[in-house]
């Protein structure tokens, strides 16, 4: 739509040599890399304060050229309108990245937030321990994020509970004192590096688990809970696989089934229940070989068993032949039978 280099060619046309070459470098026009003011300062030969002040200076001067000359040079105000149409219909606040994903600019992204601020109306948050970068048409959402950040923060920590849009905006948005739509808080959400929206897109905190997995047990867990029943190891691997799609980290690498399968045998969480099926510990299930669970059934019951019931008990456990179990009760050592050939264990 815009030919964002050409706009800024214009408008650093007749800017002073050296301010022109700063502002290029530190915001990484024309396909270079952004560099620091230290790097800068030292391939111009003067400290990085003096830099910070030239690129001041030189904003100050374009901004007040595009102002001066909206009539010689109208795609100026042209692309500044669009820009601030964008960010009122995402709400007037959007993370710097998704903006520009939005505006379909990524090639050109360094060009975008170079022409960003040349406008006084919009607002960028810097990058923080709290927040990603992120821009907005109205200042006054960039003074109240860290206070809104911090309610969302405290309440997902009290309640332990993923939410999602539609609590979000029932428990939360209530308790802001400034009420804002609900698309400039999902926005300010989106900015924030503690609060995350889930595979399911459900909101909670990034160091969680279940919204945030990041190895292979945390997925199979994941991939488990949401089935609700056993499943093979290759079930789960391709599960595992269609989970990282939607996770906004993607690993390189596909996910092996053996690998999958290594890491569950290692986690006392995962139970095999059948030739390579699993289930999870919460469900009930019981760890151990088929001999061990009939071992614990006759160790919880307060009566001998018969061999019905004892199947019948250790089916429920495990995915496995009738026969299997039968052949497991031949343990004299540990099984026996009494007078109406129900079953007991021996006690050495």
């Amino acid at each position: 739509m815009f030919s964002y280099e050409k706009i800024c060619s214009q408008l650093l046309s007749d800017t002073h040599p050296r301010t022109k070459d700063i502002l290029t470098k530190r915001f990484g026009l024309y396909s270079e890399e952004p560099q620091t003011l230290e790097a800068i300062g030292k391939s111009h030969g003067i400290t990085r304060e003096r830099v910070r002040q030239i690129v001041e200076d030189g904003i100050a001067l374009l901004k007040e050229k595009a102002l001066r000359n909206r009539k010689e040079n109208p795609e100026v105000q042209e692309v500044l309108r669009y820009f601030a149409d964008a960010l009122r219909k995402l709400g007037y606040v959007k993370k710097e990245d998704l903006f520009i994903e939005y505006l379909e600019a990524k090639p050109l992204s360094c060009e975008v937030i170079f022409l960003m601020h040349l406008e006084d109306r919009f607002a960028r948050h810097r990058e923080t321990e709290d927040f990603y970068p992120f821009w907005s048409a109205k200042r006054e959402y960039v003074d109240q994020a860290p206070a809104i950040h911090q309610t969302v923060i405290d309440y997902l920590k009290e309640h332990s509970a993923i939410l999602s849009d539609e609590e979000i905006k029932e428990e939360l948005l209530a308790k802001i004192e400034n009420q804002l739509h609900h698309r400039t808080f999902f926005s300010l959400l989106e900015s924030s590096k503690h609060i995350m929206q889930a595979y399911d897109g459900k909101w909670g905190l990034r160091q969680w688990p279940e919204v945030n997995p990041r190895g292979m047990r945390e997925k199979a867990y994941i991939v488990l809970r949401n089935a609700g029943k056993p499943l093979h190891f290759l079930q789960i691997t391709e599960h595992i696989d269609h989970l990282q799609k939607l996770l906004p980290s993607r690993p390189e690498r596909a996910v092996l089934s053996q690998t999958v399968h290594n890491e569950l045998i290692k986690d006392p969480r995962f139970v095999l229940v059948g030739r390579g099926i699993y289930a999870l510990k919460d469900w009930g299930y019981e760890s151990g070989t088929v001999r061990d669970v009939l071992v614990a059934i006759l160790e919880q019951a307060d009566e001998h068993l018969s061999r019905e019931e004892l199947i019948q008990k250790t089916l429920e456990q495990r995915q496995v032949r009738e026969s299997t179990i039968l052949l497991n009760l031949q343990d004299r050592d540990q099984f026996a039978r009494d007078e109406q050939g129900r079953y007991y264990l021996v006690h050495i």
